[in-house]
């Protein structure tokens, strides 16, 4: 039972829809399902290293206003620069007459099938929001006693980090089944979205920073 309850956790984080969904779905579709799910490997072992770092006492240092100004600053400056890496992938492929080639797109954008795995742990590791949920939901669950022990805890996280492998794996296989048009221009497409979608979570960052 713990470790369902560790995976309903996890799911709620995966269903409040983030960067990395989109990121995710994005490789899925362009560049396959295996790429994609060694993306969400990467942002499975990101989970894990947080939740690992929750049991440390970092929720302390998380509450210091200093510590949330940083993290936040941090996290949406680096996303807005994933988020104009796509712009920048898409223009390039239009510059460069590549509508119809979709390797010569990976290429302008930096993006290697190869760095997949990389991909997923830094896009995850620069979003604060998952450190601080992370942190906070089981620093509390410490402090109230739910996790009784060290074995009970490593389990509900296994079950917490689970859900992500879960989720984004059927993300992964999902995405490339569904029944539309794949060319480059429908690439370009999702390159705009992705990037739009990451320049709101850096919006949202910034104006919890001034909200503080």
């Amino acid at each position: 039972m713990t470790f369902i309850n560790g995976f309903l956790l996890g799911m709620t984080l995966q269903l409040s829809l983030g960067p990395v969904f989109f990121a995710v779905t994005h490789k899925a579709v362009t560049e396959g399902g295996k790429e994609a799910f060694k993306m969400s490997l990467g942002a499975a072992i990101i989970d894990s290293l947080y939740i690992t770092l929750s049991f440390t006492g970092i929720v302390l240092l998380l509450q210091i206003r200093f510590m949330q100004s940083l993290l936040l600053a941090a996290g949406s400056i680096i996303l807005f620069i994933f988020g104009l890496r796509y712009i920048l992938k898409a223009k390039r492929a239009q510059n460069d007459n590549c509508l119809n080639t979709i390797s010569a797109a990976h290429e302008a954008g930096g993006q290697v099938k190869t760095g997949s795995l990389v991909y997923g742990l830094k896009l995850t590791a620069v979003n604060p929001l998952t450190i601080v949920f992370w942190s906070g939901t089981f620093g509390a669950l410490l402090a109230s006693g739910v996790l009784g022990g060290l074995s009970e805890s490593l389990v509900f996280a296994a079950g917490s980090v689970s859900a992500t492998v879960f989720f984004l794996g059927l993300v992964s296989y999902l995405a490339p089944l569904v029944p539309f048009k794949r060319n480059r221009k429908t690439e370009l497409v999702l390159d705009y979205i992705v990037a739009t979608v990451l320049f709101i979570f850096s919006g949202v960052m910034i104006f919890r920073l001034f909200s503080l």
